[in-house]
């Protein structure tokens, strides 16, 4: 993930589009056969028609080509500029405008989500929003975990219409945060049912969860996780409303 760098890094009324079943509806328009996929179950249905790009090099190469070709299509029929695509997907694109235009050769363009509040991280890979429909969206955080998620959720959710309200909130959760005394606030869950957790003195050690409950988070490198998991998103709010 890449996002536009010549976007602004914190932006109000942002909007998400894409090809809803996009390899499907593809297919369908292509009068090609999908007897026996289930359109409604996305699992099942992704899984099969994935079975099916991989026997056949020249239908993967159709679908992401034609999807390509479709989302050009939209954004220059709806004079869509350079600098108005804050994120561009597989299937969709993420903008600050509305579209005028959403169904070319009956293959629709929906909008699917409106950020009222979009964050990107500092170097521009990752992403947290709140819609308006009061959710929390987190794109492309490695070994997120539901505790981190929550304090997502108080980032999105700080009043930014008021400098002084984003400061002191953003102060808050940061002081929360690094002087919880939740040790499971900084488990990172395990594949193998264990949490990987990161201290002061030893770095990176596995342990149970039953352990975790038990540890002094005095001991838990909290530093190291801010930076990870927390600042890229507080620097950038930083630095728009620094120099706004």
């Amino acid at each position: 993930m890449k996002i536009n760098k010549n976007v602004k890094l914190i932006l109000r009324d942002v909007y998400l589009y894409d090809i809803e079943a996009c390899h499907y509806t593809i297919m369908t328009k292509l009068g090609l056969d999908l007897t026996g996929v289930d359109r409604n179950n996305k699992l099942e249905r992704n899984t099969q028609i994935g079975k099916m790009m991989r026997k056949n090099p020249r239908l993967t190469s159709t679908l992401r080509n034609t999807t390509r070709s479709i989302i050009d299509e939209y954004i220059m029929r709806n004079n869509i500029m350079e600098d108005d695509i804050i994120l561009r997907q597989y299937d969709g694109i993420i903008i600050t405008k509305t579209l005028a235009e959403t169904n070319i050769h009956h293959v629709p363009l929906n909008i699917r989500k409106h950020y009222q509040i979009f964050i990107c991280s500092f170097n521009r890979k990752q992403y947290i929003a709140f819609d308006s429909e009061q959710h929390t969206s987190i794109k492309g955080i490695a070994f997120r975990y539901d505790a981190i998620d929550k304090i997502y959720e108080q980032i999105c959710r700080v009043n930014y219409a008021n400098k002084d309200s984003i400061f002191r909130n953003l102060q808050k959760i940061k002081d929360q945060f690094m002087s919880s005394k939740d040790p499971k606030l900084f488990g990172i869950p395990l594949k193998n049912g264990k949490v990987n957790v990161f201290l002061k003195a030893y770095g990176s050690v596995e342990i149970s969860p039953q352990t975790l409950k038990i540890m002094d988070t005095d001991d838990i490198d909290k530093q190291r996780y801010f930076k990870f998991y927390i600042e890229p998103f507080t620097k950038s709010i930083i630095t728009e409303f620094v120099r706004s």
